[in-house]
This record gives C-alpha cells, sequence and structure tokens, in this order.
C-alpha cells in the first residue's frame, strides 16, 4: 500500500536531469501561444482546457489528479483502472514506471511537456498524492501544457480531518471513544490546519490557521484557476461520469457512495464550540472549497436541490393519490 506520509520513492531530484538528457532534443510543442509562458494568457482557460481534452482524447495528453491525501484519491484511481493504464501503486508509481521519466513529484515547468508526453506512453492516468508538503512549489507545474489534463478533487476541510488514519488513531484514538481530552488535542493538532492551503501555495502560508491571510487564499484560488478540472467529493460519482463524457470514456462501474458523508462534521464532532473551533482554524481552507465549487465541473448544491425538488414532485403524487383515496372506497373505487 503506498504510504502517503512516505514521498521518498518519488522526491528524488537528482536523476531528473540525466534523464531527461537522454530523450534527447527539446519535444516540438503543439501550441506555442498555448505553451510559452511569456505569451500564454492564463485567463484563456476554456481555450486552453479545449486543446487539453482534445489532445487526451487523441492519446496526446495525460491525465493527472493532484491528490490531497483523503480527497477520493483511492476511489478515482479505481476508477481509472477500469479505462485503461495506470501504475500499479495507487496510481503513484510501482515497478512498472518507465526509466525514461523521473520519479520525482511536481515537475518543474520546462519538463512538464516532456515527462507528460513519455508517460502518455505507458499510462492515460496517474496520481500524485500529497500527504507531505510538495518539495517544489505546485505552481511550478506548466499547468497549460496541451499534453496534460489536470484534476483536483475538493473536500470540506473538516470532513477531511475527520477522515482519520494510523497516523490520527494512535494519536487520538478511534472517533466514537475519544474522550473530551483527545477531541480538543485533535483539534488543536498543528499538522492538519489548513491542509489543503498548505499543499497548494508555494510558502505553506495555511500553516498560520486562523491568521492566515486573504493573500495566501488568493494564492491557492489562482492555482486552481489553472486546474482543467475541479470536482467536489460531496457528488464524486456525478463528477467522475461528467468527466467521463467530457473526455469520450465511459465507466463501466461505480461505488456509487463514494465520497458522500452521511452524518455532518457538526453532528460527528458532537460539541459545538468545540466545532467552531476547528472551523476557525481552518476558516481559509474552507472558503477555498466554498470558493471552489464555483469552478467545479458538477455544482453538487444545484444537483441536491434537483433531487430535493424531484422529492417534492413525487411527494405531490403521492398525496394527491390520497387525496384520491380519501374520496374513493377502501379499493380505490369512486363512491
Amino acid at each position: 500500500k503506498f504510504d502517503a506520509e512516505d514521498d521518498s520513492v518519488f522526491n528524488n531530484q537528482s536523476d531528473s536531469k540525466s534523464t531527461n538528457e537522454e530523450l534527447g532534443s527539446e519535444i516540438s510543442l503543439a501550441s506555442n501561444n498555448i505553451t510559452n509562458q511569456d505569451n500564454i494568457n492564463i485567463d484563456d482557460r476554456e481555450s486552453i482546457r479545449a486543446l487539453q481534452i482534445e489532445n487526451y482524447k487523441k492519446g496526446d495528453a495525460l491525465l493527472l489528479n493532484i491528490h490531497i491525501t483523503h480527497h477520493a484519491g483511492t476511489t478515482f484511481c479505481a476508477a481509472m483502472k477500469q479505462i485503461g493504464n495506470t501504475p500499479s501503486n495507487a496510481c503513484n508509481g510501482g515497478d512498472d514506471w518507465p526509466e525514461t521519466v523521473p520519479r520525482h513529484r511536481p515537475w518543474e515547468y520546462d519538463e512538464t511537456d516532456r515527462n507528460a508526453i513519455e508517460l502518455r506512453k505507458v499510462y492515460h492516468f496517474i496520481s500524485w498524492e500529497f500527504g507531505i508538503i510538495p518539495p517544489i512549489p505546485l505552481e511550478n507545474v506548466n499547468w497549460e501544457s496541451p499534453h496534460l489534463v489536470s484534476v483536483i478533487v475538493m473536500k470540506d476541510p473538516i470532513d477531511r480531518r475527520l477522515s482519520g488514519d494510523g497516523t490520527i488513531l494512535k494519536m487520538f484514538g478511534k472517533e466514537k471513544y475519544r474522550s473530551e481530552e483527545q477531541w480538543w488535542e485533535f483539534a488543536e493538532y498543528d499538522g492538519s490546519i489548513n491542509f489543503m492551503l498548505t499543499r497548494l501555495t508555494p510558502d505553506r502560508c495555511g500553516t498560520e490557521g486562523e491568521n492566515t491571510t486573504e493573500e495566501c487564499l488568493e494564492t491557492g484560488k489562482e492555482l486552481l484557476r489553472r486546474f482543467t478540472y475541479i470536482l467536489d467529493v460531496k457528488c464524486l460519482d456525478e463528477g467522475l461520469e461528467a468527466l467521463a463524457g467530457e473526455l469520450g470514456f465511459s465507466l463501466p462501474y461505480l461505488n456509487k457512495d463514494s465520497g458522500k458523508t452521511q452524518v455532518s462534521a457538526r453532528e460527528r464532532i458532537g460539541d459545538d464550540e468545540l466545532y467552531e473551533f476547528i472551523l476557525r482554524r481552518n476558516q481559509r481552507d474552507f472558503e477555498l472549497y466554498e470558493w471552489s465549487k464555483g469552478l467545479s465541473l458538477v455544482n453538487c448544491s444545484a444537483l441536491e436541490e434537483e433531487l430535493f425538488d424531484d422529492d417534492d414532485d413525487n411527494n405531490d403524487i403521492i398525496n394527491n393519490d390520497d387525496d384520491f383515496n380519501d374520496s374513493a372506497g377502501n379499493d380505490g373505487n369512486v363512491l
């Protein structure tokens, strides 16, 4: 099993230069006005996305998930394995990784095209999981490359905190057995403060907790705008289906309850003061998540409203049937 807290297998930078030199001369880029950083218009997001999507369909672009730990990476990887080749070890790496591509991540700007093209010869999808803070800022990657389709799944930061793992369980015990003291120790733990922002921004600015600046938040937003797709874990199934429609493949199977939380974080914590304390410390992450919904491929809130309206319509039908039966005999025949 891939250990999200141990990225050492990917962080060896020493092989990058020699490996890239072996690949020969620079690969011709598909569109200079898109890939040349001096000429790029990042605001022209739709034109960039259109070229990336077209190239993926032709087999000329790699699909990459920027996986923040506990953001449904296992579900995403399992779905993509049904479509085509992916790295053997949780879609992050493994023994089948091609020797022509260095294992470190993220990539620097000038190696993005080359690495994406080489990996697309072997895989259609890979994942970069970040349990630790990236050793190279994510903003350094050429996200506008026509050979890269990038996806990030966003999640409510408190739901993410409650996802838990072996480390959290050892430190604070199982959720349903935690004492009040353990819950407060969990809430005060600095290792998970603004977990998303500290991995998306170059200077770990999210670690300031409730003192995290607006500038830090805006830096995170700027990076998210550069990704090809944003999905919301709240309606991940629908998001993956929409992604499949965009990229021209069909998903033979989905775990239909993936990413859906039945009990709210406030209810799980069971203490309003404790919940509000955690929320304050992670306020910027929460704001980033709420903002990202506006760029999400599927609007989960609108989807919920649509389902709610459908339920209301069904209830109206049932209520009308009741009215009919009230004016009829027990067998439903009109009196």
